[in-house]
């Protein structure tokens, strides 16, 4: 999604989401400002060098069952469909739905 994203994320036991999402938006946003910078300097100009990459918070959801994987799976793929971005979650370049419709690698390691 142009806006956010969603994923589903696996840990063990004391795996403290908190933690990983820190280090996640930190890493993340310095790549990100980089980016923009290397490559879109144009834009990168116009975005006010305080202005954050992520919101402070984050919305979670312990997935208990493989009845919720699936409907959140579901949920994931069809999200830049409902949005109008593509007729087909398919179509989606970032989506996993490549990979667990038709095999597909889609540039970051998955579960089956």
């Amino acid at each position: 999604m142009p806006n956010h994203l969603h994923a589903l994320l696996f840990g063990e036991a004391d795996f403290d989401i908190s933690v990983f999402i820190q280090a996640w938006k930190k890493t993340s946003s310095y790549r990100i400002k980089r980016f923009l910078a290397r490559e879109l300097s144009r834009y990168a100009q116009l975005c006010p060098e305080d202005s954050p990459i992520w919101r402070a918070r984050f919305y979670d959801f312990k997935v208990e069952s493989d009845e919720k994987f699936r409907e959140k799976l579901c949920y994931m793929h069809n999200n830049p469909v409902i949005a109008g971005l593509v007729e087909s979650a398919l179509d989606w370049k970032w989506s996993s739905a490549r990979y667990y419709e038709l095999g597909e690698p889609v540039g970051v390691n998955l579960t089956p």
